[in-house]
């Protein structure tokens, strides 16, 4: 009785948040040491951001928050170093309780998402999916990646069509037995969304692994073309199953299949996709499709390549949380665009003597970011080396910034290998060139017209484009 009287306090303390945003969740944290819980839900699908939200314990070790759902789906809840996952949808109320020693193992649940979670952690024990990336391979069809468990990649090579096709569905079977069995009980309130997702959750796996299977092993298994001809009946669009992963992953690689075995007269692989996704999906589904391909579109090709489908994605997008998926691709590909200014920098180079970007106005400059440890960098500026002499006498100046992490390893490597052009190390002390020119990875080059302005970059290093740009650079 005095937990029950607890919990309608402090429900009825965070109800003025609560009318703020659409969910509400509370707990009760037993033997607590930490002293606070944080939520992380992964909005990245729907708008490009991952949000947190923070709750400290009061005296009596019970915490509120509200945040906002949009879609239903999953999200993390971190307890110290441990975590599990909730299923929250909008205009939900969730109440846990758990002792802090045998979290997240034991958790109880109550309020209106109570069966709902309870199902989900029972589910998630008797199927568990290893957290582990590196445990998964990844095999390439055309421009998409196929993500493949190593122990489910051992099935789908050592299992023929009919043995994989039965295993999966044996599987697939026992879930949907056992969200059947729980949903007969007595007294049990499953809500019409979380049984949309965990359908979903059942179906689109055995889909996806499906497809995997005939288009991974389609060679090694002799597949014809009828073992994936489940592909023209299975796709339900679902926008209350956006939430889910595997619908999410399941559309994406449906695109990229179909995409593969259709005439592309678009520009780009990526604008086929896009225009794939508006003419055969629907609804919300469509729509997130379409920002998913136009992002990548934005980070691969050239902006002017990609405009005209942004164009046409901002004026009939009507999802407006959708825009923040391909507004942040798009401020970074014009950041860098043809025709905008390329920051200024300042570093010192090999012989000890500072070299500004601003000195070389009236020159084409190659830029480029690597460092001795990476193999690809290595080659390309021993490419480089057959390459810059083509250019002698003439107004190209071939700058090598290195990011190694030992200045004397840097040195040895520009003298043992008699690495010609313009060698430039960066201090992260001094500088900020990599925050300006945003390196993530080496290698990364760029290439500067003589006004000192981006010019287009061919998007992969080929020493035979890259001397027909820069010739045509030098022309203008």
């Amino acid at each position: 009785m005095h937990k029950l009287l607890l919990f309608v306090l402090l429900f009825s303390s965070y109800s003025t948040i609560a009318q703020r945003n659409n969910v509400l969740l509370t707990g009760t944290i037993n033997n607590d040491s930490i002293g606070e819980v944080l939520l992380e839900i992964n909005k990245r699908y729907i708008n490009n951001t991952v949000e947190e939200y923070s709750a400290t314990l009061n005296a009596t070790h019970n915490f509120g928050l509200a945040c906002r759902i949009e879609i239903p789906q999953l999200v993390t809840l971190h307890y110290g170093n441990q975590q599990c996952q909730l299923f929250l949808e909008p205009n939900d109320s969730l109440y846990i309780e758990f002792d802090s020693q045998t979290f997240p193992h034991q958790i109880s649940f109550g309020q209106r998402a109570k069966d709902n979670n309870i199902l989900l952690q029972n589910y998630q024990k008797q199927f568990p999916k290893d957290p582990i990336l590196f445990k998964y391979r990844q095999y390439r069809k055309g421009i998409h990646y196929y993500k493949i468990h190593e122990d489910l990649d051992k099935i789908m090579q050592q299992n023929s069509p009919t043995e994989f096709l039965a295993r999966i569905e044996t599987e697939r079977q026992k879930k949907e037995s056992m969200y059947q069995l729980f949903a007969k009980e007595p007294g049990r309130n499953l809500s019409p969304d979380f049984v949309t997702f965990l359908q979903t959750e059942f179906n689109y796996d055995k889909w996806l692994k499906l497809l995997t299977y005939g288009d991974v092993y389609k060679g090694r298994h002799r597949l014809d073309s009828t073992f994936l001809g489940f592909l023209d009946s299975v796709l339900v669009l679902n926008d209350r199953s956006l939430g889910n992963q595997n619908y999410r992953d399941f559309i994406t690689a449906f695109v990229h299949y179909r995409c593969r075995h259709r005439p592309n007269t678009d520009p780009s692989i990526y604008i086929q996709l896009y225009n794939y996704s508006k003419h055969y999906l629907e609804g919300r589904t469509k729509y997130f499709t379409m920002a998913q391909f136009l992002a990548l579109a934005l980070r691969k090709e050239n902006p002017k390549i990609v405009l005209p489908i942004y164009e046409d994605f901002i004026k009939e997008n009507p999802y407006y949380e959708l825009d923040r998926v391909v507004l942040d691709p798009f401020q970074k590909a014009n950041q860098f665009a043809a025709g905008t200014p390329a920051p200024n920098f300042t570093l010192t180079n090999i012989e000890g003597k500072p070299v500004s970007l601003a000195q070389f106005k009236g020159k084409v400059v190659y830029l480029d970011f690597w460092a001795s440890w990476c193999r690809p960098c290595m080659q390309k500026i021993e490419i480089l080396q057959a390459f810059e002499p083509k250019f002698a006498g003439k107004e190209v100046v071939f700058l090598h910034i290195s990011l190694d992490r030992s200045k004397s390893k840097w040195e040895e490597t520009v003298h043992e290998n008699e690495f010609k052009g313009q060698h430039l190390y960066f201090d992260p002390l001094s500088s900020q060139i990599t925050t300006d020119y945003e390196i993530l990875s080496v290698p990364k080059f760029f290439l500067i017209t003589k006004e000192g302005n981006f010019a287009y970059t061919p998007t992969s290093f080929d020493s035979k484009d890259l001397e027909l740009t820069l010739l045509k650079l030098l022309q203008n």
